[in-house]
C-alpha cells in the first residue's frame, strides 16, 4: 500500500481494539504517519529513539537505514480528558513517570520500566486514578444519534 502512494520508507500508525465479547482484535485505523496522542513519547521512553528523527534517518538513508542501538524495556501511555485546565498530576510520583504531557485539559503519563509486570500494574491503578480524580466526562445525549 505504502508504495502505491509512493513511500518505500517510513513510519506506520496502526490501531487495534479488542473485543469485550469475545477477545477478537478488530483494526480501527493504519495511516503512514507517527501515532499522536504522545505514542512516540512513549516509543522513546521504552527504546530511546526518537520516531520522528528515525524517520528522518530513514528518509535520508534509504536502504542503506540500520536501526541504531537503543533500550529495549517496556512503556505505556495514559492519556485522558481532564476536569481542570491544568491538571495537578504530581502525586503520580513513582520513579517510573518519566513523561507528564502539558496540553490543557489532559492529563497525561508515561512510565517505562525493564519490568514489563511493573508498567501493567502501574497502568491499570493510575487508570483507575485518573478516572476517579482527573478524567472529564460527559453525559450521555437526550437521543442516541447525539
Amino acid at each position: 500500500m505504502l508504495a502505491k502512494l509512493g513511500l518505500r520508507w517510513g513510519v506506520a500508525h496502526v490501531e487495534f481494539i479488542r473485543s469485550d465479547e469475545d477477545g477478537r482484535f478488530f483494526m480501527l485505523e493504519t495511516s503512514a504517519r507517527v501515532g499522536g496522542a504522545h505514542t512516540a513519547d512513549m516509543v522513546e521512553a521504552a527504546t530511546g529513539l526518537n520516531l520522528w528523527e528515525q524517520w528522518a534517518d530513514l528518509e535520508i538513508d534509504g536502504a542503506a537505514y540500520r536501526l541504531p542501538p537503543h533500550r529495549e524495556e517496556y512503556a505505556g501511555l495514559l492519556m485522558t480528558l481532564a476536569r481542570e485546565e491544568h491538571p495537578d498530576t504530581a502525586s503520580f510520583s513513582d520513579p517510573e513517570v518519566v513523561f507528564r504531557a502539558d496540553e490543557p485539559y489532559h492529563a497525561g503519563l508515561v512510565v517505562r520500566s525493564p519490568s514489563l509486570t511493573r508498567v501493567e500494574a502501574l497502568i491499570d491503578a493510575y487508570s483507575r486514578r485518573l478516572a476517579a480524580e482527573v478524567q472529564a466526562t460527559l453525559p450521555p445525549g437526550e437521543r442516541p444519534d447525539h
